[in-house]
């Protein structure tokens, strides 16, 4: 008997819960029904009361995130490079004082490009290759003088042109090259905006963070000439060096983007730590009296180096697909071999054929581009 009067409660207490479910589903507005929601024109199929978020929520359950699965970025890169190549005296006067300086070689903001394209793969996986170059990395500085101007010894005084020299010129030009390939595992969520603010009116958004892994190429190429002159007509000798290092190695990073409406901020930060491969070639130098001085020589040498850089980028979506860019970055490579580095003013039998690879690179400045996303 007991066990009779068990079973009749629970089917009383069932068909009582079933009338409730049914009572609060005759209850819900047609308002507050799940409905397809478009990006631009989310406001139409859904115009909430101010404080009736819940209902907004419900509308974006049925919006896709992210809403594509290619994404293409093309920026234009200004860039101020600041090289570590010390503050070598490279010019005295005839007291000894120095004049010039390899810190007077830094170069002007110098243009450049990069480039990406990725794809997601599943819902969680996905991959990108890029490239960013930086081109004209150009710095100059000169000196005159009345026969007084001499490079340092002891190369300065076995030269004749390198001493008592009327005008001094050095020059630098260097070129930054990247390539990379990332696989990325991603995150997306969903969000309404605040009905309370005009901008996010109930209009979905799709915020998403990415941890990234991959590899990285980097070349930097650098040549740089110190030209002294003396006498009437001018009669010029030239000390030139070329240097080359690549890096390769893997990288790791992160990236992360939030939207509100049209409008969106990005950020990402990589780091590789690489094997580098440093090269450096001297031309040969004489001068116009005191005849050859030095034959042309070469060396090259390994070791590790390190890459990083970080980007913040603000972005305002004028279609479902275009946007338009606008950022600030900033990159730092170590262990470089630096042109104005590789100088010997040694006359020993020896001179030249060194290499320094502890220079650096330092640059920092805007992009502004366009993205695609479809």
């Amino acid at each position: 008997m007991l066990r009779g009067n068990g079973l009749r409660l629970v089917g009383v207490a069932g068909a009582t819960l079933i009338l409730a479910c049914a009572a609060l589903g005759r209850s819900v507005s047609a308002e507050e029904r799940i409905l397809p929601v478009d990006f631009e024109d989310a406001t139409q199929v859904l115009e909430p009361a101010a404080s009736d978020d819940d209902a907004c929520m419900r509308a974006l359950r049925c919006c896709c995130c992210p809403s594509w699965t290619n994404y293409a970025i093309f920026d234009v890169l200004f860039l101020q490079a600041c090289p570590n190549a010390g503050d070598r005296p490279l010019v005295f006067d005839d007291a000894g004082s120095p004049l010039m300086t390899t810190k007077d070689l830094t170069p002007a903001v110098a243009t450049g490009a990069r480039v990406f394209y990725g794809n997601l793969i599943t819902d969680t996986w996905g991959w990108e290759i890029g490239y960013t170059g930086v081109y004209g990395m150009f710095g100059s500085a000169g000196v005159t003088g009345a026969g007084n101007l001499n490079l340092p010894p002891d190369l300065g005084q076995a030269v004749n042109n390198f001493n008592n020299a009327d005008a001094v010129r050095a020059t630098s030009w260097a070129t930054l090259n990247m390539a990379e390939f990332n696989v990325f595992c991603y995150d997306c969520c969903q969000e309404c905006g605040p009905t309370r603010c005009p901008l996010t009116n109930c209009k979905p958004n799709c915020h998403c963070v990415r941890f990234l892994t991959g590899f990285l190429w980097a070349g930097l190429d650098q040549q740089a000439a110190l030209t002294a002159e003396c006498c009437d007509p001018p009669e010029p000798s030239t000390y030139s060096v070329r240097t080359s290092t690549n890096y390769f190695g893997p990288q790791v990073g992160m990236w992360g983007r939030r939207e509100w409406s049209r409008w969106a901020a990005e950020g990402w930060w990589k780091a590789a730590v690489c094997g580098t491969s440093a090269y450096q070639a001297q031309d040969p130098i004489a001068g116009s009296i005191s005849g050859p001085e030095r034959p042309g020589t070469s060396t090259q040498t390994g070791g590790v180096g390190f890459i990083g850089g970080l980007n913040g980028t603000l972005i305002y979506r004028l279609t479902d697909v275009w946007g338009v860019r606008a950022g600030y970055n900033v990159y730092w490579l170590t262990n470089a071999a630096m042109a104005p580095t590789q100088w010997d003013f040694s006359t020993a039998t020896t001179a030249g054929t060194g290499i320094n690879d502890n220079g650096g690179l330092f640059l920092h400045g805007a992009n502004l581009g366009v993205e695609a996303r479809w």
